[in-house]
C-alpha cells in the first residue's frame, strides 16, 4: 500500500515544511472553511475574522474561492 503524505498538496513542502513556516510566525497553521449560499454573508464575515485575527498579532490570509477560480 502507498503512504499517504500528512499534505495532500505535498509540493508545498518540498521547499519549506509546514512545521517551519509555523516556527518562523510562532504561530499554528488552521484553515477556517465558509460555506454557505451566494450572497449570504460569507465574504463579509470573513474580513471581519481577518481584522480580529490581525487585530490580535496573527497572520492570516484570506482566500475567496470566486476569485480564485478565476485564475485555474
Amino acid at each position: 500500500m502507498k503512504e499517504e503524505k500528512e499534505n495532500i498538496f505535498s509540493i508545498f513542502d518540498d521547499v519549506l515544511q509546514r512545521k517551519h513556516k509555523e516556527e518562523l510566525l510562532n504561530q499554528k497553521s488552521k484553515v477556517i472553511w465558509m460555506t454557505g449560499l451566494s450572497g449570504s454573508g460569507k465574504t463579509t464575515i470573513a474580513k471581519e475574522v481577518e481584522k480580529y485575527l490581525h487585530s490580535q498579532g496573527i497572520l492570516s490570509q484570506l482566500l475567496d474561492g470566486d476569485n480564485i477560480s478565476r485564475y485555474q
